[in-house]
């Protein structure tokens, strides 16, 4: 699929299952080195300032001003046991039922300025406004990427995923701020899950509606 075919094609597809009977995990480790491979084609988006050092952590330690979280299958049903017993915290039904139905997860958050407020997560200023930007158009590319091969993607604002105390029990450092939850469904979806498509998907515009021409 050339690219201007993947930018036409893709569309999001959410995929809900019971969270007490989750679909089985059938792929192993060849979809998490399909998982990679997205995330290394996301990390191709333009980025205009590095992110600072003070904020780098752990084995993370690159430039980028995005960091990306990779759960397989497994991992999610493992998620899901956990908020069946509302650990760390008590999870909406949808979140619970979309790990029930998840090949793959791949958590997309980005590094913010520090900021000497400690009442503010970061500054709207542009640093920030510039690391925000370029997070939102790594996880286009791997949405992209995703609809190339063929796989069922949805991006997801990532709800109670973003919350302290789920952050931590994921093992993401508290001061990553999640921008997108990208959650990758089966190729083949049962007829006892619930599907939806995005929803302004058929309302978008034509090109005069948002774009004009400027004339000097």
């Amino acid at each position: 699929m050339n690219t201007e075919d993947a930018i036409r094609t893709r569309r999001t597809l959410k995929v809900r299952v019971d969270p007490e009977h989750p679909l089985p995990v059938i792929k192993g480790d060849e979809f998490m080195k399909t998982m990679e491979e997205l995330i290394e084609l996301g990390a191709q988006a333009p980025f205009h300032y590095e992110s600072a050092e003070s904020q780098r952590s752990g084995s993370l330690q690159g430039i980028e001003p995005w960091r990306f979280h990779a759960l397989d299958g497994d991992s999610c049903r493992k998620v899901l046991d956990a908020f069946n017993q509302n650990k760390p915290q008590k999870a909406p039904d949808g979140i619970k039922q979309m790990l029930a139905a998840a090949d793959g997860l791949i958590l997309g958050t980005w590094l913010p300025e520090r900021t000497r407020k400690l009442s503010k997560k970061f500054h709207p200023n542009l640093k920030n406004m510039e690391h925000i930007a370029a997070t939102g158009a790594a996880i286009q590319n791997i949405l992209l990427a995703a609809t190339a091969r063929g796989l069922n993607a949805y991006w997801s604002s990532g709800g109670i995923l973003r919350k302290p105390k789920v952050l931590q029990f994921l093992g993401i450092p508290e001061h990553e701020i999640l921008l997108g939850a990208i959650f990758l469904f089966p190729d083949e979806i049962p007829e006892s899950a619930q599907t939806k498509t995005g929803k302004h998907a058929e309302s978008r515009g034509k090109i005069s509606d948002y774009s004009d021409w400027i004339k000097m």
